[in-house]
């Protein structure tokens, strides 16, 4: 349960980091608040799960390394009962071998039989005794050697040398049991060896007395095996003689003990506790393997209630985590919010607002917004200012650099009005009231030109001049003058009805429009320009503007408009006039209104 949480929270903590790298987060409206939350309260329970994971293994190892103690003492015990009974047995044989002495002679074979029948009966783990003279000939046995039981040659070599011999366990093909193969030399009277006497013992029998005590937990159980990998006790019968050299306990069991968890012959996975027993024959170096096979869960019982309060204290460590966060984030989210609605609110024109400053980086990002409002607010003042003096299309352009300083050639149409007998009736009105009939007259017509698109250039006494098609892409530039020249005249009928009614008399004005090539550009010295269009064309648009006196009318334009509006406006053809400085008559159109209107 602990190292699969563990992992989980490695599994997440693997998936925030690729979130945050993706900014994943930027998607979420609060992400900012969410991503704080979780890096605190994911910090705090991964730090506990770690925590927990640790102490948990720690306590996993210390119920392993018990298992492996309880195991080594098991194994001791095991080393010290076999060799106690080898030694018993040794002991017992050779006195059996001294009491078959005297019937070794040709004389008293005939009595050997008897004899070892009556020593096979005093123990009944000695599955068979043998007597053999010094020519390794079978003198006698307590039962017949069958063909696939052949008796250990090296045992009885070894004992006619004048040495006790005891082999490895050996499974027998007539008791199909495991057995060891003890031998002793006979002696006579003066110590020569005359024969040897060999046993077979059952150590089977004595193995699963000394394991069948040997408990571990609720289900774990010892097992013996041979050398060469082979069971020689086990608590189920069935399974001796079977083969558990490929098991990775029986092959770690030569480096010493331990422990490992492993798949057993029925595919379960257990827990394995290992250790080397030294084995009872001395001529085999290779020591046997005790291993005990259990289950991990309930071997792991004792620390359950450890394993159960690391789980709450994981849960109980999330929990504050998530308030802290939570209490973290909003008090950085929070002035980051009042940033960004602060923000918004300059995006949309309002630099008036301020934020708190302070030291922390969002005190000092708020010391530079304050910073940056300020100087937006000190340009959009510079450029009201500006366009004061300055068209406004010019003012904005220029404020973004996007005016040609060197001049340009294009094709617009000039507009030029003046009010009629304007210096006879100032002589009547004080400066305060000229300048004042002034500015209110110049913003009605100022804002005619404006709707229009087009670009006051200058005011001159009581009139103005405007260009249409100046900037950007125009090409309906004469249709745009003469509406605002339609509207102008509107205008100056509201103004003589608010004359009226004051008693003042009514004004009329002129309006001359014309299309040609002129240049644009800034005009002027190095300390002082002025944004402005100048060619023959302004002097041809100021010369028929002042026609309207010989007229009689309010809005003349020449044939170079005429011909691009003759469609959208009822327009009345005047008389041809040679203006100074065209060699050719210059034909003229008075516009009376535009076509729907007509």
């Amino acid at each position: 349960m602990i190292p699969a949480l563990f992992l989980a929270c490695a599994a997440l903590l693997a998936a925030f980091l690729w979130a945050l790298q993706s900014r994943w987060f930027s998607r979420i409206e609060r992400g900012f608040l969410l991503t704080i939350i979780l890096a605190i309260a994911g910090f705090a329970t991964l730090t506990a799960s770690v925590a927990g994971f640790l102490a948990y293994r720690a306590a996993r190892d210390i119920v392993h390394s018990e298992i492996v103690a309880g195991l080594s003492n098991a194994g001791d015990i095991v080393e010290a009962n076999l060799r106690e009974t080898i030694r018993f047995e040794v002991e017992e044989l050779r006195e059996y071998a001294a009491q078959l002495s005297p019937f070794l002679p040709p004389a008293q074979r005939n009595q050997l039989p008897v004899e070892l029948h009556q020593m096979d009966k005093l123990n009944p783990q000695i599955l068979q005794i043998s007597v053999f003279d010094t020519s390794t000939a079978l003198l006698a046995t307590s039962f017949v050697t069958s063909g696939n039981d052949k008796t250990n040659l090296i045992a009885v070599a070894t004992a006619l040398e004048g040495s006790d011999y005891v082999s490895d366990a050996q499974i027998s093909p007539v008791s199909s049991k495991y057995v060891l193969t003890i031998a002793t030399p006979i002696r006579d009277s003066s110590k020569s060896v005359i024969g040897a006497l060999t046993v077979r013992y059952d150590l089977q029998g004595k193995l699963a007395n000394l394991i069948g005590s040997t408990h571990f937990g609720e289900d774990g159980y010892a097992v013996i095996a041979s050398s060469q990998g082979r069971i020689l006790a086990h608590i189920d019968q069935h399974k001796i003689n079977r083969d558990v050299s490929a098991y990775p306990a029986f092959q770690a069991a030569g480096q010493g003990s331990g422990w490992l968890v492993a798949t057993n012959l029925e595919g379960r996975k257990r827990l394995f506790v290992y250790r080397p027993v030294k084995s009872p024959a001395g001529n085999n170096p290779r020591p046997w393997v005790l291993f005990v096979e259990m289950d991990e869960a309930r071997a792991l019982t004792p620390i359950d209630s450890l394993r159960n309060q690391v789980l709450l204290a994981i849960a109980l460590l999330a929990i504050p985590g998530l308030l802290i966060g939570w209490r973290v984030a909003v008090s950085i989210s929070h002035p980051v919010g009042v940033l960004a609605q602060f923000v918004r609110k300059v995006q949309g024109g309002d630099f008036t607002g301020r934020v708190a400053e302070g030291s922390d980086e969002v005190g000092r990002l708020g010391a530079a917004l304050n910073l940056m409002t300020r100087g937006l607010q000190e340009r959009d003042r510079v450029k009201e200012l500006f366009g004061r003096y300055v068209t406004p299309q010019v003012s904005e352009q220029i404020v973004k650099g996007e005016v040609n300083l060197g001049g340009e050639s294009r094709r617009l149409t000039i507009l030029f009005s003046d009010i009629r007998g304007f210096t006879a009736m100032a002589e009547k009105m004080t400066p305060a009231e000229v300048v004042t009939f002034l500015n209110a007259y110049f913003s009605e017509m100022v804002e005619a030109v404006f709707d229009q698109g087009g670009i006051l250039d200058k005011f001159m006494g009581d009139g103005l001049m405007a260009v249409f098609g100046a900037m950007g892409n125009m090409p309906d530039h004469p249709r745009r003058a003469i509406a605002a020249a339609l509207r102008m005249k509107a205008l100056v009928s509201k103004i003589n009805g608010d004359r009226s009614i004051h008693g003042q008399a009514p004004i009329s004005i002129g309006i001359g429009i014309h299309t040609d090539d002129v240049i644009v550009g800034n005009i002027g010295s190095r300390r002082r320009l002025e944004y402005t269009v100048i060619g023959d064309g302004v002097n041809t648009c100021s010369r028929v503007e002042a026609l309207n006196k010989e007229f009689g009318t309010t809005i003349l334009i020449t044939g170079n408009t005429y011909d691009v509006v003759k469609g959208e406006f009822d327009c009345r053809p005047m008389p041809a006039r040679e203006i100074r400085g065209k060699t050719l008559p210059l034909s003229l159109y008075e516009v009376i209104s535009t076509k729907s209107a007509a």
